[in-house]
C-alpha cells in the first residue's frame, strides 16, 4: 500500500509531484480521476509542510491525462478550500481543459491568491510566473 497515495502498490497514484520548482513553490500533475484520498494524503501533507514556511505558490497541471474528480470531490474540495483560503499566494492551474479553465478563472478575484490559467505548453512560463 502507498501511504501517500491511500492507493495499493499496483494502482496509479494521481499526484505526482512536480520536479524543478522556483525556490518556495510547490507542483503537482494531477492524472486519471482524483480521490478524496488523493487528496487528504499527498496534497494536504505538502501543503502543510509549505504553509510552515509562508504562503504556499503551487503549480497543478491537469493534462491530457486528468479523468476529474470522484463523485462527491467538488463539495469536499470546497471544504478543503475554505480550510487553506488564505494560504496561498499564487496559483497556477495549467491545463487544456476548457470547463477546468473557466471554473478556475470564475474563481479569480474571490480568493486571496493570484490565479492564473496557463496552457499545457506552458508550463515553463507558469513556473517563471510562480518565481516572481
Amino acid at each position: 500500500m502507498d501511504a501517500a497515495a491511500g492507493r495499493n502498490d499496483e494502482e496509479d497514484v494521481m499526484f505526482t509531484t512536480i520536479d524543478d520548482m522556483p525556490a518556495g513553490a510547490i507542483g503537482f500533475a494531477a492524472s486519471g480521476l482524483v480521490t478524496a484520498a488523493d487528496r487528504s494524503g499527498v496534497l494536504e501533507p505538502t501543503i502543510g509542510t509549505a504553509r510552515s514556511e509562508g504562503r504556499v505558490r503551487l503549480l497543478y497541471v491537469a493534462g491530457e491525462d486528468f479523468a476529474g474528480y470522484e463523485t462527491g470531490m467538488p463539495l469536499d474540495e470546497a471544504v478543503f478550500g475554505s480550510r487553506h483560503f488564505s494560504d496561498f499566494e499564487k496559483i497556477a492551474l495549467v491545463s487544456d481543459a476548457c470547463t477546468l479553465r473557466r471554473a478556475v478563472r470564475a474563481l479569480d478575484g474571490l480568493m486571496p491568491a493570484e490565479l492564473r490559467v496557463f496552457r499545457e505548453a506552458e508550463v515553463e512560463t507558469a513556473k517563471e510566473w510562480l518565481a516572481t
